[in-house]
């Protein structure tokens, strides 16, 4: 890839010229990334791909598609598919964790480490996520003289419980989900305990543990949905619990009793790990807007989520989720959901998946193609509805590779067949909970159980296309009867299989072309906020300093989302 940070010294000019030469890229592929697999079949979109790609790559093995988003090619391939590949890893951002300390405010905090009070209840990628970032988050606070922290979309406050317990800070946690605070408060309750007996333990030495503080809770919508509240109002809530020890509701809502202006000392640092869709812009912008906040770190995930109007013809009410740059809303390159949703992919995650695991994934994505001619064919108002359509359950599939994981994956063209593109972090289209097969139909949402076998010994005979009808009519049986649709017969299914299986090996070639694209688009995504900030930071002139930076701060084969977006503002 190309630069694998964008740091705070870096020219502005230098970010509008990759922007500038992402959109003229993406717009030359357009078709593309705009498709959506469930069209494959009916629409017959292999046909827009250039026929002697589709030549090369049906007739690849499964470990070689994987690797296609990581920028990996073959010599043997023709040059303009190489340029395609090599073209889209050049343009996207590294991925590559850096070190720690490169950062401009990792200076003189090393990082705690999460014992087994705190790490209760932490996946392995919330530890790694979480200890770093809580080291750079008390860095910044140090450098900045910063008083509190905001913990933007806490979730269930691991971040702010290690802040608070680990580096001493003051820090208040929101969330959406009122359950989410309780769980919160009950966890620090449970670890006050902890800290308070050690404390007393080592009372002749009241500086190794001093006091501590759990975070405060705060339950409500942010800048997102009916009526949010600006993040602002924090900013006089921060003030007030510094005095009466608390934060209420009331004091949260009604921000106009005191305003943000009249916060002394209120020296704040926005963190949000994961920050999701729209509460990311909204951390930039409240960092911008609000001198009182002196830092914003922030790490955002779901672009699916991210608000996106083209046709937005109130121009005093800039507050959408994407563009958020004036440079980026010049290029006029209107992305739409499927792009923002093909932007949560991840390279290293594709990269990583068990061949035999992918396998079952790609023809299941065959499956659902192909029964979207069912219903376009029988249900036809059905299928304008758009349902769409999950992913077999993780348990499933980890239990079949485990299972297959000794056998070799044959690279004959029938085992390349089964590669229907997988879509393994793509939220809005496919969900993985379960050992179901998830349909939302209207508003509401069906699961479907569909044991799908392992097909990592398929040999390219009559009988492995028996079995794949058999599987598919099986499908499609199963996902009528859950949507209430009246019932065919099978010779319906068996017929439309057999329509399809002569291009159902380029399925898989098709969307791991289309996953290519991911990191591009995300590193638009990424480039369009940082863009923002700069812009806004030029602006201000003399009154103030504002520098930013774009780094990776976590192992993505762990943490996928791990660009954080770094910002601080000193005083002229």
């Amino acid at each position: 890839m190309g630069l694998s940070m964008y740091t705070a010294g870096q020219d502005v000019s230098d970010l509008k010229k990759h922007v500038s030469a992402i959109a003229t890229f993406l717009r030359g592929h357009e078709w593309l990334w705009r498709a959506h697999v469930v069209d494959f079949f009916q629409a017959k979109l292999w046909q827009g791909v250039d026929e002697q790609w589709n030549s090369c790559l049906r007739h690849i093995s499964v470990e070689a598609l994987l690797l296609l988003p990581s920028g990996v090619i073959q010599e043997e391939w023709p040059n303009s598919l190489k340029d395609f590949v090599q073209t889209a890893f050049q343009l996207s951002l590294s991925r590559a964790q850096v070190d720690s300390s490169s950062c401009m405010s990792l200076s003189g905090v090393s990082q705690a480490p999460i014992g087994s009070v705190l790490g209760q209840g932490m996946s392995v990628k919330k530890i790694h996520e979480i200890g770093i970032l809580a080291a750079l988050i008390a860095a910044t606070a140090k450098l900045n003289g910063a008083k509190d922290v905001i913990d933007v979309g806490a979730g269930q406050g691991y971040l702010a419980l290690v802040l608070a317990f680990e580096y001493r800070l003051s820090v208040i946690a929101v969330d959406a989900c009122a359950h989410h605070a309780d769980v919160t408060n009950k966890r620090a309750l449970r670890i006050q305990k902890h800290y308070d007996a050690r404390s007393r333990k080592s009372q002749h030495n009241s500086s190794t543990y001093p006091d501590v503080r759990a975070p405060r809770t705060v339950t409500c919508r942010v800048g997102v949905g009916e009526s949010p509240a600006p993040l602002s109002s924090l900013l006089p809530a921060i003030q007030e619990s510094n005095n009466l020890l608390h934060v209420s509701e009331d004091t949260i809502v009604d921000h106009g009793v005191k305003s943000v202006r009249e916060a002394k000392d209120c020296g704040v640092v926005l963190a949000g790990l994961h920050a999701c869709g729209d509460l990311s812009a909204t951390m930039l912008r409240t960092f911008i807007e609000c001198k009182e906040v002196a830092s914003v770190i922030n790490v955002g995930c779901c672009y699916n989520l991210l608000s996106e109007e083209t046709s937005n013809v109130d121009k005093k009410t800039p507050v959408l989720g994407f563009p958020m740059s004036e440079a980026v809303a010049n290029l006029g390159l209107d992305l739409g959901r499927s792009a923002r949703d093909l932007a949560c992919q991840s390279a290293d995650r594709w990269k990583e998946h068990h061949p035999t695991k992918a396998a079952l994934t790609f023809e299941l994505h065959a499956f659902r193609a192909a029964f979207q001619m069912v219903l376009e064919r029988y249900y036809p108002e059905t299928a304008r509805s758009s349902p769409s359509v999950g992913r077999l359950g993780k348990s499933r599939r980890r239990r079949q590779a485990r299972q297959s994981a000794m056998k070799p994956v044959t690279t004959t063209k029938e085992s390349s067949a089964s590669s229907s593109r997988c879509s393994w972090d793509e939220p809005s289209t496919a969900s993985q909970d379960g050992d179901v097969l998830s349909l939302e139909h209207g508003e509401e949402s069906v699961k479907v159980e569909f044991q799908v076998e392992d097909v990592s010994d398929t040999n390219g005979t009559s009988g492995d296309f028996e079995k794949q009808a058999q599987r598919f009519d099986e499908y499609a049986k199963a996902a009528l009867d859950r949507l209430d649709l009246s019932p065919l017969s099978s010779s319906v299914f068996h017929s439309i299989w057999r329509e399809v299986a002569p291009f159902k090996d380029l399925v898989g070639p098709f969307y791991s072309l289309r996953a290519v694209l991911a990191s591009v688009i995300e590193t638009y995504v990424l480039l369009d906020r940082l863009l923002y900030v700069k812009e806004q930071a030029e602006k201000t002139g003399a009154k103030e300093r504002i520098t930013v930076e774009l780094v990776p701060l976590f192992e993505p084969s762990i943490s996928p989302r791990n660009m954080a977006i770094i910002a601080h503002r000193s005083g002229a």
